[in-house]
């Protein structure tokens, strides 16, 4: 009897402790493992096109620069990129808090204000 409740003070102290360290594991392995390029939406004003354009980045994991152009509003079929994608190399991207976390425009009393406008 004495040994089954030292079995299960045992459990009730290291259990908790084994489930921490097991979630710690599972955490560095989420960070170690190399997931999939996210998805930038820019909205800016394109030097080759001559126009404000609506651009869909893929940005790896760490990059300072997009990797590829998935979709762009300079063209008719904005998923048919034809030119030579220049803006990869101008773009830059900023690690941070996620967009989604904030609106990404918000009413006011003076009107509509743009998380960020679009430069030229």
């Amino acid at each position: 009897m004495f040994n089954l409740l030292a079995a299960l003070a045992v459990l009730l102290l290291v259990g908790p402790l084994l489930l921490i360290g097991l979630a710690g594991l599972v955490l560095l392995a989420a960070v170690i493992v190399p997931t999939t390029p996210r998805r930038l939406k820019e909205t800016f004003w394109c030097p080759w096109a001559r126009r404000v354009v609506t651009v869909e980045f893929l940005v790896p994991q760490g990059a300072a620069h997009p990797a590829e152009v998935a979709t762009c509003s300079a063209f008719p079929n904005s998923e048919r990129i034809t030119c030579k994608r220049l803006c990869r190399d101008a773009a830059e991207v900023r690690w941070g808090l996620s967009r989604g976390v904030f609106p990404r425009w918000a009413l006011t009393a003076g009107g509509p204000v743009a998380w960020r406008p679009a430069s030229k």
